[in-house]
């Protein structure tokens, strides 16, 4: 019979309590643990690695169930069974199948040969965790808080929820109107020292709930079927005709393409509504093809900003709503004089 470690016993206490509380199912997720051995030689044994990979793990399930805002009890499960510690490249254990374990974890505390390129999540059909970490060619622990941090933040990934840095934009690298975007506050954006869960990071770990899933699929399925514009001027006039083009922000790019993805036409009653496809068309690769686009409204040579992150965008596939509304405002020029 394998041997699953929860944690420590007040874990498993705090899980039952909330289960008869509050009546929320438990969500477990069996994970297979692989270390290299200069890791286990610098932390002084195994022993003392199996203490820092508990300490780790109560740390991830604690982040995964503080939160009133979760409809479930998340709970992370380390086989010790099947725990191994490896010799050779890293990257090389990370593609190894797992069929009998949800996640694979790699740990590298050292990650100093030329292939061991990369780290963080692996989805799709591998469902791994390369926890590797590098500092001039140097141990360098994986048990440190901010690479807890980090592992938390790709256990998020494991989740559905993908970077919402991936969203932002730098102003030098917007040539429509040099804004940045900076995103929200969320651990899937800079999880360094940060406990806050988004409401949109919430809203996709309830929708995975106790499924193995992957991102893209997730991402696809979860987009409203229109994008409403409605268009203003500053003193609540609606703009009766006006130009809309939206602006594409690629993945990790953090740049606003110099060219529109899609153009049309506010002819009336300061409103256009258009498919989301024709802005946010869906892709396998990340689910949908931008992360983000800046909305630009012109009206008599004026013109209005607003941005659609991925995140909002979804949030209000989460509310209910078939259509994503964004509200853009337009200022006329005020006159320093008055007509006689």
């Amino acid at each position: 019979m394998r041997r699953i470690f929860t944690t420590i016993a007040l874990t498993v206490t705090m899980v039952l309590g909330s289960m008869m509380t509050n009546a929320q199912p438990v969500h477990s997720f069996s994970v297979k643990i692989g270390i290299d051995h200069e890791s286990v030689d610098s932390l002084g044994g195994r022993e003392n690695v199996e203490r820092l990979i508990t300490d780790m793990f109560r740390r991830i399930n604690k982040a995964f169930n503080y939160d009133a805002r979760f409809d479930a009890i998340y709970h992370f499960e380390v086989d010790w069974d099947a725990f191994y510690i490896y010799q050779g490249i890293s990257t090389r254990e990370v593609f190894k199948p797992h069929p009998d374990h949800d996640y694979l974890v790699v740990m590298d505390g050292y990650k100093s040969h030329p292939k061991e390129q990369g780290g963080g999540w692996y989805g799709d059909k591998i469902q791994t965790v390369y926890h590797a970490r590098t500092h001039n060619d140097r141990f360098n622990s994986p048990f440190e808080p901010g690479a807890i941090d980090g592992i938390i933040h790709e256990f998020g990934h494991a989740r559905g929820i993908p970077d919402i840095y991936a969203m932002k934009v730098d102003a030098d690298k917007n040539p429509i109107n040099g804004q940045p975007f900076l995103g929200t506050r969320c651990i899937m954006d800079y999880p360094y020292g940060e406990t806050y869960w988004s409401d949109y990071a919430v809203n996709m770990i309830n929708m995975a709930g106790g499924r193995n899933i992957d991102i893209d699929d997730v991402v696809m399925k979860v987009v409203p079927d229109n994008i409403v514009i409605n268009a203003r001027w500053a003193d609540g006039k609606a703009v009766e005709k006006a130009t809309v083009k939206c602006y594409p922000v690629g993945w990790y790019s953090y740049t606003v393409q110099k060219e529109p993805v899609f153009t049309t036409e506010i002819a009336k009653k300061g409103e256009v509504k258009f498919s989301t496809e024709n802005v946010f068309s869906r892709e396998k690769e990340f689910g949908v093809k931008y992360s983000n686009c800046l909305v630009e409204v012109e009206a008599e040579g004026k013109k209005g900003y607003a941005w659609i992150p991925l995140y909002y965008l979804q949030n209000c596939w989460f509310d209910g709503k078939d259509s994503c509304e964004l509200e853009i405002t337009l200022k006329r020029d005020i006159k320093l004089t008055r007509d006689i």
